[in-house]
């Protein structure tokens, strides 16, 4: 099981990689913005990665295993998993579908969620995702989390490359302002 698990969290590390550091790097640097083929393997990544739980889960896919007893892990998890939903929505549409998914890059987003940090989709994401890991803790739970994190973080090196080509001084002054996870 484990050898199993390690081995496809690093083809999906690699896939990660490839689709975030290779295909949409150069997407940004020819189109200025996402192809529609490039807006497909960035779904894909994540979907990968969300099936990628079924390997460590009690339980068949799409079924989720039975929650824990523990009360106070219920309400936490529901808690956290709330806010990163809430989070979500609020900064996918404040910023817009378009801009959201990619393809249009025209403005330079720093209002809203966008004041506290300059992912607030993938923070809310990783909110929803961290209230899993509580729910169902166990290590090759938490390496999952940790999946999250580094192709998140393949994305946003990707993003930030791109936005400071396209924004030059106005985003490097964001950069400076708002944090890339979240201000406190």
């Amino acid at each position: 099981m484990f050898l199993k698990y390690v081995l496809y969290s690093a083809i999906f590390l690699l896939i990660a990689y490839i689709v975030f550091r290779v295909i949409i790097k150069k997407d940004y640097k020819k189109r200025l913005r996402l192809s529609p083929v490039s807006y497909l393997l960035e779904i894909l990544v994540f979907a990968i990665h969300a099936n990628l739980i079924y390997l460590t889960l009690p339980t068949r896919w799409p079924n989720f295993p039975q929650l824990p007893e523990n009360l106070a892990i219920k309400i936490v998890s529901t808690i956290i998993f709330g806010i990163g939903a809430i989070g979500l929505l609020i900064s996918w549409f404040s910023l817009g579908t378009k801009p959201s998914l990619g393809l249009d890059k025209n403005i330079l987003r720093t209002d809203g969620l966008y004041k506290y940090s300059r992912n607030p989709q993938l923070v809310s994401y990783g909110l929803m995702l961290a209230s899993f890991t509580i729910m169902f803790f166990s290590h090759f739970v938490l390496i999952w989390f940790l999946l999250y994190i580094i192709a998140s973080y393949f994305m946003v090196k990707s993003e930030e490359e791109f936005l400071k080509q396209k924004y030059i001084g106005d985003y490097i002054e964001y950069c400076r302002q708002v944090p890339r996870i979240i201000k406190i």
